[in-house]
């Protein structure tokens, strides 16, 4: 039986389905590497797929700041919110009790640090929302970590991010997950996406973007364009690198076994 990632809701055969269903970490993994997408959306691999600990990391301060934000306003202290993180931490992808130790010292640290700069009485209009929305033969979905209400009107996204360095303005203002967000908002609850801020609670720093009607325009045209392309790939072709080596899925593919191997006789050379 094929199993799936639980941010899609159909497996995106080429053939199997008149519509494809993508996700902003799908269309990533397609273009990290195609075979690694067939390999997880198509063939369902995700069994072999390892929890690492930053995934694991970033688990936890998503689901403690979703609750945090779900509390009444004057529930909301510094103690609610160490108290949600120890009982949302995600023990498993470290890969050592050291390391895990060190992490939980390093998410407390960071969270006290965020509590002192955040706006904790944030009302939301949404948090953590799952929306899709159909264009042609493409389903768009994405799970919101934040939607807040603008005083004009319209509707601010909030994307929670764990990297220790925030980006720059100008990846911000590219990022394909934003503009995905901002389209299925605007989509499915009809209201304008003013702005789109990367919290990131660790590093420290907020970055905010717009999308303009134009902008988003054509940026979500780009992303149909990927998606197209994906429908129409047959082959699946790997993009082979220095990558390959941490790959949970190296075992199944000989490209990357052969990359590797190459790597490997250039260093013994």
């Amino acid at each position: 039986m094929r199993t799936h990632d639980p941010d899609q809701q159909s497996l995106p055969g080429i053939d199997s389905s008149p519509v494809t269903y993508l996700s902003p970490s799908a269309l990533e993994r397609y273009r990290h590497c195609p075979r690694l997408y067939r390999f997880l959306y198509l063939d369902g691999m995700w069994n072999r797929v390892r929890m690492r600990g930053t995934q694991a990391f970033g688990t936890t301060i998503h689901a403690v700041l979703r609750e945090f934000f779900r509390l009444p306003v004057g529930r909301r202290s510094l103690d609610r919110l160490l108290e949600l993180f120890d009982r949302s931490w995600v023990r498993e992808g470290y890969r050592n009790k050291e390391e895990r130790q060190r992490e939980r010292e390093r998410g407390s640290e960071a969270l006290r640090a965020w509590y002192k700069r955040a706006d904790i009485t944030a009302v939301p209009f949404a948090t953590e929302l799952d929306l899709q929305a159909g264009w042609g033969d493409v389903v768009l979905k994405g799970r919101l970590d934040r939607i807040d209400a603008d005083p004009g009107g319209g509707l601010v996204v909030v994307d929670y991010k764990t990297a220790r360095r925030p980006v720059s303005q100008e990846a911000a203002d590219a990022d394909e997950a934003l503009t995905i967000y901002a389209a299925l908002t605007e989509r499915r609850l009809h209201r304008p996406v003013t702005r789109l801020v990367l919290d990131y609670v660790i590093a420290g720093a907020r970055v905010q973007t717009t999308r303009t009607p134009a902008v988003l325009e054509e940026r979500l045209g780009k992303v149909l364009e990927t998606a197209a392309r994906l429908r129409g790939d047959t082959d699946f072709t790997p993009r082979t690198g220095p990558w390959c080596s941490w790959c949970d899925l190296l075992g199944a593919c000989p490209d990357g076994q052969q990359e590797i191997s190459g790597q490997q006789a250039q260093l013994d050379s």
